[in-house]
Parts: structure tokens; sequence; C-alpha cells
């Protein structure tokens, strides 16, 4: 591991283990379990098993993690628009505001997203961390705006199935975040056969 992985990896674990503290004190348990022990642990896993050593082709990977990225945002408008940060503490016990979820969501998540593009395009590793969160995130959060949060409201609050903030806008960022996983796996695979046939060749040139 060269001393940039090592940097690297050490900048994602802070950043896992800063973001998911702030979630439990802020939105309380239930994003900090979709979020914080979801996702990100499950994007830093998918990376070091896929692209932490093999960085994706940016060709393949910047268009659905451009895309994905700009769905996210447009979800992220619809959600603080109606209030999300507000509704999410009314059916898990935090105090999550508008303005804190604007902050946390609105703010720093862009902040990752750019620096994930340009390290993508640079073929730096924390590209390949940004790029697997955001599609892991998709993956697991985007699902409980139409599957959990208004059903957990409908149970705590009485009344029934009824509009969440984030609804409208959830699927759109999911499919292009399958699109993105898909990418970094089928190109992992084929990094890691292409180095191992390489491999097999030079064993193979140095056998007397």
């Amino acid at each position: 591991m060269t001393r940039q992985e090592k940097l690297t990896l050490s900048v994602a674990a802070l950043i896992c283990i800063g973001f998911t503290q702030h979630l439990y004190h802020t939105a309380g348990w239930l994003p900090t379990i979709i979020i914080g022990f979801g996702a990100l642990t499950l994007g830093l896993v998918l990376w070091l098993k896929t692209s932490f050593y093999y960085p994706t082709d940016p060709n393949r990977l910047l268009p659905p993690y451009l895309l994905t990225a700009g769905l996210l945002m447009l979800h992220i408008a619809e959600e603080y628009a109606f209030d999300f940060g507000g509704r999410i503490a009314g059916i898990t016990e935090g105090i999550w505001s508008t303005e804190m979820f604007l902050w946390s969501l609105g703010l720093g998540f862009p902040l990752v997203w750019i620096s994930g593009g340009i390290a993508i395009a640079k073929r730096h590793p924390f590209g390949g961390f940004a790029s697997c969160f955001l599609f892991c995130g998709m993956l697991l959060g985007e699902p409980t705006h139409l599957l959990i949060f208004p059903i957990r409201e409908m149970l705590i609050h009485g009344g029934h199935y009824d509009y969440f903030p984030g609804m409208w806008t959830a699927l759109m960022p999911l499919v292009s975040g399958l699109w993105g996983l898909v990418v970094i796996v089928q190109d992992s695979r084929q990094q890691k056969l292409g180095a191992a046939t390489e491999n097999l060749k030079e064993a193979g040139t140095q056998t007397p």
C-alpha cells in the first residue's frame, strides 16, 4: 500500500466516523443506521474490494457519477423545500432542523461529491471512495422514502400512508446509482483479470 493510499484510507475512515457521529447527535438513530452504518460502511468495504487498488476508468465512471450526483442534488432540494429535517426529527427523536439538514446534506455532501469528481478524473483513490459511497447511498437510502419513512410516520402519528419529503425524486438517483455500481464492479474485475494474465505471462517467460 502506497503512502497516498494509506492517507486516502485514513481520510475516508475519518469521514465515516465523523459523519456517523454527527448524524447520531442531530438526525437520530434512523438516518445514522441508513447513512452511517449502511451507506458509508458498505461504500468503504466496496471501495477496498474494487477500485482502491484498481481505480475505475474515468471515461466509464464519470457519466453515472455526475448524473447521480446531479440527481441527488435535485432530490436534496425537494427534501429541503418540504422540511425533510423536521419530519425526520419527528420520527427518530432527533433534533434535526431544516438548517441542520441544509448544512449536513446541502453543503457537506456537495463538497464530497465535487472533490470525488475531481479525484475520479485524476485517478486518485479518493474518487473510488466517493463514488462507492454515493452509489451505495442511493441503493440503501432512496427506497426508505417510500418504504420506511412514511410508514413509520403513519405508525407514530396516525393517519394514512402519505407523501414524505424526497419521495417524488427518490428513485431517479437510485437507478443511476445502480448503473454506477455495475461499472465499478465490472471494471474492477476486468483489471484484476488483466493483472492476473500479465502475471502468468511474466511467470511463463521466467521459467527456464
